[in-house]
């Protein structure tokens, strides 16, 4: 993925870098070593107001209920201009980034400080990961938008939504936390099936490395339009238009 320009601003909470590098512990989000410790990155940026809580409601149907209920699921942020950001939160419970439109926050908060950005080290996990812990039988759905996992989490409910924007970004060892479960791809449609081969390679080298029973769906190249493909639409947009 290209990250365009971004503005540093977009952060809405002040970083724990401000800090020195000494008094934090664990990841760049965490809780810092002080009698009374400030609130992480995540939690102050923590909102059920950004722009996609209200698309929730006014485009997809959701309940004031249904949108409260995804926002803290997914444990949802909001920019100081009122975009959503996702936090990538893995299994553990730590958060490694968070994603604003096209630009990560961990560069964002290299180009605020840039004392502090050769520590800032990123390693990035699925998004969605920290809820396996909470849904320990459900069988996992792999999307390539964040944004689609959350609406999916309550639109598609039997499976548990997560979402990375692959194959660009997703490698083998982001699915060494799904091993032993039942996990689905769903590439986005496309004329020459390109994403889904993609998936289809990397589904392959993943059932090589771990114990993961992976497959890929085809279900968007079988059932949409030459027009459809060609917009490269996803899951969402496919059950949305087709309602």
């Amino acid at each position: 993925m290209n990250l365009q320009n971004h503005n540093p601003a977009e952060v809405k909470a002040s970083s724990p870098i401000r800090t020195s590098l000494s008094e934090r512990e664990g990841s760049m989000w965490g809780s810092l070593k002080r009698p009374s410790p400030r609130p992480s990155l995540l939690d102050e940026c923590r909102s059920d107001d950004s722009e996609l809580c209200h698309e929730l409601c006014s485009k997809y149907g959701f309940t004031q209920n249904q949108m409260h209920h995804t926002a803290e699921r997914f444990k949802l942020g909001r920019s100081r201009s009122g975009k959503t950001i996702y936090w990538m939160i893995d299994d553990l419970g730590i958060c490694h980034d968070g994603r604003i439109g096209d630009s990560w926050v961990s560069t964002m908060l290299k180009a605020r400080y840039p004392s502090a950005a050769p520590y800032i080290c990123i390693e990035h996990c699925l998004f969605g990961l920290h809820q396996l812990s909470l849904y320990e039988d459900m069988p996992i759905g792999i999307v390539e938008s964040e944004r689609s996992a959350v609406i999916l989490s309550e639109a598609q409910p039997q499976l548990l939504w997560l979402a990375s924007i692959y194959p660009a970004n997703l490698t083998v060892n982001q699915f060494e936390p799904l091993q032993g479960r039942k996990v689905t791809l769903y590439p986005r449609a496309d004329p020459d099936q390109t994403y889904y081969w993609a998936a289809l390679e990397l589904a392959d080298q993943v059932k090589r490395v771990y114990d993961i029973d992976i497959s890929v769906s085809s279900f968007l190249d079988d059932n949409t339009t030459p027009a459809q493909q060609s917009a490269n639409i996803d899951l969402v947009d496919y059950l949305f238009e087709n309602q």
